[in-house]
């Protein structure tokens, strides 16, 4: 029997009206996406637009993605202070946008909402390690209750420190959406050793690429064209085949421009049927 190749997909950006969005994603021969939801979405008003708009589209929504207001990747000092639950000042403002996000997602169908939830600390006794796990509790409960759950993106800790994380947590709904990049980018482990340990709890991956930051430097990997950085596609795709990953590769291109974002969302999609062929 043939086996069947995986589905691929794109991470896009409810940045435009919902027909441009989906418009961009099938002009890639492309029918899977995560919807990234950036923070200045007003999500009451936005999801008549998308429930139209993919009411006639073949595109599915495989998870929405959350961002948040005041978020900072500039260096490794700035993505500590800022992004995901780290610092409290910014707490309870994003867990309501993830519920917010949560009720979007659930009235278009989508059973998944993920994030970065920030650094999480190596040591459970760190205070700041129990405040993670009680909030990210509270926002597992609160997906259940939609049938939905709350996908951890990796890089910003080791697969180990996650792996604990996640135990400790205890929630059935709490996964994991595998970026390799990230911890090329973060410097936080080998990507195919970290997806060893962590592939049981793996709905989704990233299809992502980079290279390793400056030692010393401070500041986060480059991130770069897939197959042009350090992770090892072919390696990472037979490791999925491996544990039998039945869901989508999802190419996510953080590229400004574009132009050459386009180009390199259209060399991944050749590389990566390249590697599974």
């Amino acid at each position: 029997m043939e086996s069947v190749m995986p589905e691929i997909g794109l991470v896009v950006w409810a940045e435009g009206t919902a027909e441009e969005t989906l418009k961009f994603v099938t002009d890639f021969g492309l029918r899977s996406i995560q919807l990234g939801v950036p923070p200045t979405l007003n999500c009451a008003s936005a999801v008549v637009d998308w429930k139209t708009a993919l009411s006639t589209s073949p595109v599915i929504v495989t998870s929405a993605v959350c961002s948040y207001a005041g978020e900072d990747y500039s260096d490794l000092a700035t993505v500590h202070e800022s992004v995901g639950f780290t610092t409290g000042r910014y707490r309870a403002e994003r867990i309501a946008r993830t519920k917010e996000v949560a009720r979007f997602a659930h009235e278009l169908g989508v059973r998944a909402v993920s994030c970065h939830i920030g650094f999480i600390p190596a040591e459970r006794s760190e205070p700041l390690y129990g405040e993670l796990v009680a909030l990210t509790q509270e926002i597992c409960t609160d997906l259940a209750a939609n049938g939905q759950d709350f996908v951890l993106e990796t890089g910003q800790e080791s697969a180990k420190v996650l792996l604990g994380f996640l135990a400790d947590v205890g929630k059935e709904n709490l996964k994991v959406n595998f970026d390799p990049a990230n911890m090329v980018l973060y410097g936080s482990g080998d990507p195919l050793e970290a997806l060893g340990l962590l592939q049981s709890h793996v709905l989704s991956v990233h299809c992502k690429d980079g290279r390793s930051p400056v030692p010393g430097s401070g500041l986060l990997g480059k991130e770069c064209a897939l197959g042009d950085g350090e992770v090892d596609f072919p390696g990472f795709l037979k490791t999925l085949k491996g544990f039998n990953y039945s869901g989508v590769l999802t190419i996510e291109r953080e590229e400004q421009d574009p132009v050459q974002r386009a180009a390199d969302i259209r060399t991944a999609i050749s590389r990566l049927r390249q590697w599974m062929a």
